[in-house]
Parts: structure tokens; C-alpha cells; sequence
């Protein structure tokens, strides 16, 4: 009469078993493998109709060619990264179409580039930190935190600061928003909540009472204060050399001179110093001041464009063709620079025929010949494509093909009438 079963939260046999470990790590893995799949089905319908559903350079079609150069270029240096502005500055040299892009549309791409895999992890695990905050304060906040960190992998969100703002003002608010019970308290969910929280107490109280049994603890304050002032030094020399550099452009000339000079001693890695400066040199200091440049930014393609022009200008002929081979490869598909390449080439050969060189006018032709050569044959490439993109407009230009006979002209004329004395020089190499 009076026997009943177990109790219902018993242990006993007939009562359910206790849950296990795995059961509280089941539903969130359920959730990401489904988030996972629905990732791929969506990734795999937009591959069959972006062509029909988006159109202009900034199209899937376009960010696919992109992301493969983009990770062509980031196998070169894959655990530490380039650097930072590592696409802006070389993909014009990398592209494998004449695509338009200053940016990498992908803010997970661009830290792979600049930071490696090393620098791209440390971000990775910044972000599941948030996300998982957010999660667990189960914080209102959590739609708008996804859309950035989603919005990033398919744009150049992360390039701007204001964007990281926004991902750490939301987490902030979420947090506050949970501890100081202004979102919903009621049931388990209030108890998940809240857990992080005591734990939190928990390491802290761990951390008070240890504080004392750490010889190491001052050594780490004073290391810690002594990065925190030199990143502020660093950040305070790149700003004012950026304010020099931009407050020289509504300056007078000579001022401007001043004012580019003091910007590049702040920092001499400003290459958009370097170049303004450069339009106001003679050759003869306008080309150290750009090798000093290039040093730090190797891969740009407006100082060794710049670098060459110098050296066109002071009439020497074989500096100019290495660099002129140099600056095209830095910007393969820009007809401008292919086409001065040739007629300043053609130029140098005339001028050192007329003052008596023949020698250096045959290397200046035979320069010229081979970029024409290149640049026609990297047109016929582009044009055999089946599935091509030319938002540049890239083609052979017809002054720069009608130059082909008047080099011509130079190289039989001159070949013939000095090969016995200096031998005619095949190619002309990049020197750097």
C-alpha cells in the first residue's frame, strides 16, 4: 500500500541514468556541423548562379580569381605573413587577370597575408572568445556581432578600426548587459549565464591569494608598462608623419620639401611621402631617396615606376631598361606603363645615336624590343582566354606597336656596323 517507486531524482535502477559529459557538448556540435553543411550548400548554389545573378568588378567571379592570387601570394610566407599592406602593394605584380582590386575582399585573407597563420590564429581565437561569450551571456547582441565577424570573410571589413570597435563595443555591452540583470533571469538559462561569471570570481579569488608567491609578478608589470609606452611612441611617430604628409599638399613648394623630409624622418617607411617627394628632386637625389624607400616596401610598384623614370631622365640607358623590366613586372597589366616603356626606350636609343654612343643605343633598342615583345605577347594571352576578366582594359596599344619597326630599324642598322667591337647584349634582366 504505502511502497512507491524510487524517487524521481534518485539514483535508483529504474530512474534515468546520470547524464554523461558528452550530452552538454552534443547539441552545440549538432549545431555546428548543421551550420557547417548549410554553409556549403549555400556556397555551392552561389557557385552555380553567381554569374547570372551578379555582374561589375566586384562580383563572385572576380573575388574567386582574387582569393587564388590572394593565396598564391600568402604561400610564400605562410606561418609569419608579409607584412601589412601586403595586397595593395603587390597584387598588381601577382594578378593572374586584369582584375580591378586594391583590396582583398576578405578581412581573413588580408591577416593571412599580412600576419600569417601565426597572426590569423591569435585572431581566430579572439573571435570564438566573443562568440562564445556572447553565447553564453545568451545576449541580445549576438545577431549583429555574427553579421560583422560573417560580413568579414567576404570583405575588407577588418582593414578599417572603427569595424573591430563596433565587435568590442557589442561584447562589452553584451557582458554589461547580462551581469547587471537588465536581460532575462528566469530558469536555466539564467544559471548558464551566470556561470562564467563565478568562474571568473573564482580565478580572481585564485589569483589574490597566489599574488604573493610570485617573484615574477613586477618584472611582468614593468615589462608590460615598459610595450605599452613603446607602441605608444611608435603610434605617435607614424601619426605625425602621416599629418606632415598630408599637410604638405597645401603647402607652398618649398615648404612642401620640408615638410615630406620631416615626414619620411618620423617614419621612413611612408612611401606616399617618398613619392611626393620625389616629384620635387633632381635625379641625382631622387634616386637614392626611392632605393631607401624600396627597402621597405620592396614590391611597390610606384617607386620603382618612379625609380626608373629617374634614371630615363639622366640618359643612363641600361639602369633605366633593368628598371623599366622591373616596374612592368611589378604591374604587368597597365598598358600606360608598357607603352612609355617602349617609347622612352626608343627615345634613349636615338638620343645615344645622335650623340655618338651607338653601343648604348643598340642595348636601349634591344631593351625596348623585348618589353614590346612581352607586351604583345601578354595581350595575345589575355585575348586567347575563353572565360577572361579585363576590367582594366588591357590590350596593346597601337602607338606602343607602332614602335616596333623604328626599333627594328636601330637594331639591324647599328647590329651590323659594331658587332665586332661589342657584342649585343640578349636580354636585359631585372637587377632588383
Amino acid at each position: 500500500m504505502g511502497g512507491g517507486g524510487p524517487p524521481r531524482g534518485g539514483g535508483g535502477r529504474g530512474g534515468p541514468p546520470p547524464p554523461g559529459p558528452w550530452r552538454r557538448y552534443a547539441a552545440p556540435g549538432a549545431l555546428g556541423a548543421a551550420a557547417l553543411v548549410a554553409a556549403a550548400a549555400g556556397a555551392v548554389i552561389l557557385h552555380q548562379v553567381q554569374d547570372r545573378t551578379l555582374g561589375g568588378a566586384a562580383t563572385l567571379s572576380a573575388r574567386r580569381l582574387m582569393y587564388s592570387d590572394a593565396w598564391q601570394l600568402a604561400r610564400s610566407s605562410l606561418w609569419l605573413g608579409r607584412g601589412g599592406e601586403t595586397w595593395r602593394q603587390s597584387y598588381l605584380a601577382i594578378q593572374s587577370q586584369p582584375y580591378v582590386g586594391a583590396e582583398v575582399h576578405s578581412g581573413y585573407m588580408d591577416i593571412l597575408l599580412n600576419a600569417g597563420l601565426i597572426g590569423l590564429l591569435l585572431v581566430l581565437v579572439l573571435v570564438s572568445f566573443i562568440v562564445a561569450g556572447l553565447i553564453a551571456v545568451n545576449s541580445r547582441l549576438m545577431p549583429a556581432a555574427f553579421v560583422l565577424i560573417g560580413h568579414a570573410a567576404v570583405d575588407f571589413d577588418w582593414s578599417f578600426g572603427l569595424v573591430w570597435l563596433l565587435l568590442l563595443w557589442l561584447t562589452v555591452m553584451g557582458f554589461a548587459a547580462a551581469s547587471s540583470g537588465r536581460e532575462v533571469q528566469n530558469g536555466p538559462i539564467a544559471a548558464q549565464r551566470r556561470k562564467p561569471f563565478k568562474i571568473g570570481k573564482k580565478l580572481l579569488a585564485v589569483y589574490e591569494g597566489n599574488r604573493g608567491n610570485r617573484p615574477l609578478l613586477p618584472l611582468l608589470r614593468v615589462t608590460a608598462i615598459v610595450l605599452l609606452v613603446c607602441w605608444v611612441l611608435l603610434a605617435a611617430a607614424l601619426g605625425i608623419s602621416e599629418v606632415k604628409e598630408r599637410w604638405a599638399a597645401s603647402e607652398p613648394p618649398g615648404r612642401q620639401i620640408a615638410l615630406l623630409q620631416s615626414s619620411l624622418r618620423w617614419n621612413l617607411a611612408n612611401t606616399e611621402a617618398a613619392l611626393s617627394l620625389a616629384d620635387w628632386l633632381p635625379p641625382s637625389q631622387r634616386i637614392p631617396l626611392l632605393k631607401r624607400s624600396l627597402v621597405y616596401a620592396p614590391n611597390h610598384p610606384g617607386l620603382s615606376w618612379k625609380l626608373t623614370e629617374a634614371y630615363s631622365l639622366r640618359g643612363e640607358s641600361e639602369e633605366a631598361a633593368a628598371w623599366y623590366i622591373a616596374a612592368i613586372d611589378r604591374d604587368r597589366f597597365n598598358d600606360v606603363k608598357q607603352t612609355r616603356a617602349v617609347l622612352k626606350l626608343a627615345a634613349l636609343a636615338d638620343w645615344h645615336r645622335t650623340g655618338g654612343d651607338p653601343a648604348r643605343s643598340v642595348e636601349a633598342a634591344r631593351a625596348g624590343m623585348d618589353i614590346l615583345m612581352r607586351y604583345r605577347a601578354l595581350a595575345a594571352d589575355l585575348r586567347e582566354m575563353d572565360d577572361h576578366r579585363n576590367d582594366r582594359e588591357f590590350d596593346l596599344s597601337m602607338l606602343a606597336a607602332r614602335q616596333a619597326n623604328r626599333l627594328e630599324k636601330m637594331l639591324n642598322g647599328e647590329h651590323e656596323k659594331h658587332a665586332a667591337r661589342q657584342p649585343m647584349k640578349a636580354d636585359i634582366s631585372a637587377r632588383r
